[in-house]
């Protein structure tokens, strides 16, 4: 009598259930890190680009006194924009009008007419060029000496310690992502070989009839495929509900600052495909570690 692929195998229902549930906590940690992860990604590049991409400059328009400044404010203006035209590494720059200007303070002040009558600065928008270094302090020194009302802001600073922080913790998510595969494949390698070594006589038996080792393997790992995408379904239904809420939490906040956090269609599509992944990984190292337990058994 031979065994064939449709044959029914044994398997302990205990520890089946036990994968499903470990494969479900699993896959909801996995998915809440990988989207944090991707969207920590995602802020990270933006910032980087931001930093690299751009930086403001700020003209009073009034003296600390509250004195109008007048005609100086324009020939501030020009002096800055003479010597960002001779500075290499700048693109274009932008000298913003009222009604830029009232956009720019609306998402604090709400929409007004009277924006305009409070005492801002004139602000240079300026674009740099990605081709080109160019040199922020040497730029700043030149700055305060043609233009010393003048302030240069880049957002380096404070920037540059936010995309430390999100780096440190975008390490440590993928560090739990990583020890979250080395904890599935604990599992699978325990379940699997518990179960095997359990049906140790039966396993024999179906040797002596003829059955082979890659049968054998195949069945008991397509059965743990099935019990770890279920469990893995269950758990990534489980983690959308925290996704949804978090992203109704960050939804009013509208600050372009964040927007990039968005996860791209193919992020989502990697997002979705996670039960899947995990019981495919379940399959491979179901079916790996049982030719291995079998050649010890017979």
């Amino acid at each position: 009598m031979i065994l064939n692929s449709k044959s029914r195998l044994p398997v302990r229902e205990h520890a089946s259930l036990f994968l499903s549930w470990m494969t479900m906590l699993m896959v909801f940690i996995a998915v809440l890190s990988l989207v944090g992860l991707m969207a920590l990604t995602n802020l990270i590049d933006s910032w980087n680009r931001s930093i690299s991409g751009s930086l403001t400059i700020q003209i009073p328009t009034y003296t600390i006194q509250g004195d109008s400044r007048g005609d100086a404010v324009q020939q501030d203006i020009d002096r800055t924009i003479d010597l960002l035209r001779q500075t290499p590494g700048v693109e274009d720059v932008t000298v913003l009008d009222e009604t830029q200007m009232s956009d720019l303070m609306e998402p604090w002040l709400g929409a007004s007419e009277k924006i305009t009558d409070l005492p801002l600065p004139a602000l240079l928008d300026v674009s740099l060029d990605d081709s080109q270094p160019f040199d922020f302090v040497a730029f700043k020194n030149q700055m305060q000496e043609a233009v010393p009302a003048a302030q240069v802001d880049s957002h380096r600073v404070w920037l540059s310690h936010l995309i430390e922080t999100a780096r440190a913790i975008q390490n440590m998510i993928a560090f739990i992502l990583f020890l979250l595969i080395l904890t599935t494949s604990f599992t699978v390698i325990y379940t699997t070989s518990s179960s095997l070594a359990l049906q140790a006589p039966v396993i024999k038996l179906l040797h002596m009839m003829g059955a082979r080792d890659t049968i054998i393997a195949f069945q008991y790992a397509f059965f743990n495929f099935l019990k770890a995408l279920g469990g893995g379904v269950v758990g990534f239904v489980l983690a959308l509900p925290i996704i949804w809420i978090a992203s109704t939490l960050f939804n009013p906040v509208q600050d372009p600052l964040f927007d990039a956090a968005r996860l791209s269609a193919d992020q989502i599509y990697i997002v979705l495909a996670i039960p899947l992944m995990a019981a495919l990984f379940a399959f491979v190292a179901a079916f790996l570690t049982i030719l291995k337990t079998l050649g010890r058994l017979v």
